[in-house]
C-alpha cells in the first residue's frame, strides 16, 4: 500500500520576534522546580531579555541595540536596566546568578570580552541524525519583539509571579507551533486561537483566581484573553457566619489570543532563509576561529551578507545563485581567518568596511568565471525587470 504525502503550503506568516530554543525552555522549568535555589522571576526575565542581544552563536557584545553608545558602556548592566524598566540591582543580581548557574558564560580573546548564552550556539547548528538520511533540527519558537516593548518584566518582578515568565514562554511556543508546523495555511492571524481554563491558569501560575486576573491584565496588550464561559455565584442567604454580601462572578474558560502586530508575512520566505542561513554561516567561521570582531562590526557583516543574498537573486536566471553565495562566503571567511592567524587583523581601522570590499572583490572574481552566455543572460534578465543594465556585473 502506498502512503500519499501532502505537500507542505508554505508558511503564510511568522512572528516578529527573536529566537528561544524549546530546550531553554526544559531546562528552566526544570530548574525552577527545585527546592534549593530555583530560578527566580528576575533572572528568567534577564535570560530572556538576553536574548535580544545575542547574534547566531549566542554571542553577547553589547546589552543594547542603540548604536550610539559607547564600545566602553557597551556591556554596561546599566543599559538593560533602563531599557526595559528594571532596577540596576534585580538586573545585576539575577545577571552574576545566571553566570553562577551556567545560563550564560564569560568569554575572552585576544582584544576583548563578551558574553555567550549556553549551548545556543550547539542548538542552533545541532542537526539530529534520525530514519537514516533524514534530519531533524533542534525546535525553537520566537519570543514577540512586543512583548519586551511593553516592559512587562518589571511589574512580573515587582508582584512576584514567579511562573509568569515561563507561561509566557510556553504561550509564544504554542503560537509559533500554530502557524509553523500544521499544513493548513493560515490566511488570517485573527483565526489563530486557543483555549485554556482557569484552572490550568491558576496551576500554571501557582496563584489565586484573582491574581490571575491581574496577570491577564498585564499581559493584554500582547496576550488577549477574553472570558468564554462565567457563572454567577449569588450569597447564600442561608448562611449565619462569613456570610459574602456581593454577586460574585467566577470564569472557569478563557479564549486567547496573540496580538495581531506581532506577526508578520512572509514575502519572500526563501530569500529570508537564505540570509539566515549566510548569517550562521559566517557567525560560526568568526567563533569558531576565534577572531575577535566588535559588536558594531558584526552589524557591518551582516548588511554585506544581506547585500550578497540580495544580489544573489539575480542569478537564479542561470541556476547560480547557490554557488554564487557559496563560493563568495567560503572566500571572505578564509581571508578573514589568514589575516587572523598571520596576525594581521589588527591593522585594521574598520572592519566592516573591509569585509565589505572583501565581498565587492569575491563577487567579482566570481563574474570573471562566468562564461559569455551567462552573462549575458544574467544582463539582459535584469534589464527586462527594471529597464536597465546591472552594475555589479559587467
Amino acid at each position: 500500500m502506498s502512503i500519499v504525502v501532502q505537500p507542505q503550503k508554505p508558511q503564510k506568516f511568522t512572528i516578529e520576534g527573536v529566537k528561544f530554543f524549546k530546550k531553554h525552555l526544559d531546562k528552566i522549568k526544570l530548574h525552577s522546580m527545585v527546592t534549593d535555589d530555583p530560578l527566580t522571576t528576575s533572572e528568567i526575565s534577564v535570560f530572556m531579555i538576553l536574548h535580544l542581544y545575542t547574534d547566531e552563536m549566542g554571542q553577547i557584545r553589547s546589552f543594547t541595540n542603540d548604536s550610539d553608545v559607547s564600545e566602553r558602556k557597551q556591556l554596561c548592566i546599566s543599559n538593560i536596566a533602563a531599557e526595559h524598566e528594571l532596577t540596576y540591582e534585580t538586573v545585576k543580581k539575577a545577571f552574576d546568578s545566571l553566570l553562577y548557574k551556567n545560563y550564560i558564560t564569560e568569554v575572552y580573546t585576544d582584544s576583548a570580552m563578551h558574553y555567550e548564552i549556553v549551548d545556543y550556539a550547539k542548538y542552533n547548528q545541532e542537526m539530529i541524525a534520525k530514519n537514516n538520511n533524514a534530519f531533524e533540527r533542534s525546535s525553537y519558537f520566537r519570543i514577540p519583539l512586543i512583548l519586551f516593548q511593553e516592559k512587562i518584566f518589571g511589574k512580573l518582578i515587582t508582584q512576584r509571579y514567579h511562573k509568569g515568565p515561563i507561561l509566557l514562554l510556553d504561550l509564544c511556543q504554542y503560537f509559533t507551533v500554530q502557524i509553523g508546523t500544521t499544513r493548513r495555511s493560515v490566511d488570517d492571524v485573527k483565526n489563530i486561537q486557543g483555549i485554556r481554563t482557569m484552572t490550568y491558569l491558576k496551576k500554571s501560575l501557582n496563584t489565586t483566581a484573582k491574581r490571575v486576573r491581574n496577570f491577564l491584565t498585564i499581559v493584554h496588550n500582547v496576550f488577549q484573553f477574553k472570558p468564554l464561559e462565567e457563572k454567577i455565584k449569588h450569597p447564600n442567604t442561608e448562611r449565619n457566619k462569613r456570610k459574602r454580601t456581593f454577586v460574585q462572578i467566577c470564569i472557569d474558560k478563557f479564549s486567547f489570543s496573540l496580538n495581531g502586530a506581532c506577526f508578520k508575512e512572509n514575502d519572500n520566505q526563501k530569500q529570508r532563509k537564505t540570509y539566515a542561513r549566510c548569517k550562521k554561516e559566517m557567525s560560526a567561521r568568526i567563533k569558531n576561529s576565534n577572531i575577535p570582531v566588535k559588536w558594531r562590526d558584526m552589524l557591518d557583516i551582516n548588511k554585506s551578507i544581506s547585500r550578497m543574498v540580495n544580489l544573489s537573486q539575480h542569478y537564479q536566471v542561470v541556476s547560480l545563485d547557490t554557488k554564487m553565495l557559496n563560493q563568495i562566503m567560503f572566500k571572505v571567511a578564509d581571508t578573514l581567518e589568514t589575516l587572523h592567524n598571520n596576525n594581521e587583523l589588527k591593522n585594521i581601522n574598520r572592519l566592516g568596511a573591509f569585509v565589505n570590499k572583501c565581498f565587492t572583490n569575491a563577487l567579482n572574481d566570481f563574474n570573471d568565471s562566468l562564461s559569455e552566455s551567462e552573462n549575458m543572460d544574467i544582463m539582459i534578465d535584469y534589464y527586462n525587470k527594471y529597464g536597465d543594465y546591472p552594475t555589479f556585473i559587467k
